[in-house]
């Protein structure tokens, strides 16, 4: 179903392209102009494949760029492929260098703001996010010997204590 809510507008919007152009040069012309355009369009994509990875090889471009570029231009291609005057026209745009560009910088700005997106979610679903409680540990802690307990209450005076605090007679 939801394939059918993807194709039944494209096909729509095909159509109506179609029978702008063709009651505008003849319906002749408009088939030549649906073949011309998806030839254009793959030779296009072709041409700036080869010209993308040579910049690539002579390391002009990085890996980010490359990897969008090359996205694009096969998104143009397989596009440009289809028959139909407005997926050639939407392919072509993918292929021009200019267009491209724009394109990807576009995408890339989307694409930064869904991961943070993703990431701040995620951190806010996870435990990561909320205090924790502390019971103590259950490691080695420090241990007192009995005898070090029993010498200290043996011994001790008020002055161990510190402070000007006086003890308080009881008259």
């Amino acid at each position: 179903m939801p394939f059918l809510l993807a194709v039944i507008p494209y096909l729509v919007i095909e159509a109506l392209a179609f029978w702008a152009v063709a009651s505008w040069i003849g319906v002749g012309w408009a088939i030549l102009t649906v073949f011309a355009l998806m030839a254009i369009s793959l030779i296009l994509a072709g041409v700036e494949m080869r010209r993308v990875s040579r910049a690539a090889a002579a390391q002009k471009i990085g890996p980010g760029r490359l990897a969008g570029d090359y996205g694009l231009l096969t998104a143009g291609a397989i596009l440009g492929g289809i028959p139909g005057i407005v997926s050639s026209i939407l392919g072509l745009l993918l292929i021009f260098a200019p267009t491209r560009g724009l394109i990807r910088q576009v995408l890339a700005v989307k694409l930064v703001k869904t991961v943070e997106d993703l990431g701040v979610r995620s951190f806010e679903a996870t435990n990561a996010g909320r205090a924790h409680t502390n019971y103590g540990s259950f490691g080695a802690g420090t241990v007192i010997d009995e005898e070090e307990i029993r010498g200290w209450t043996e011994n001790i005076q008020p002055e161990d204590f510190g402070g000007d605090h006086q003890p308080k007679d009881d008259k």
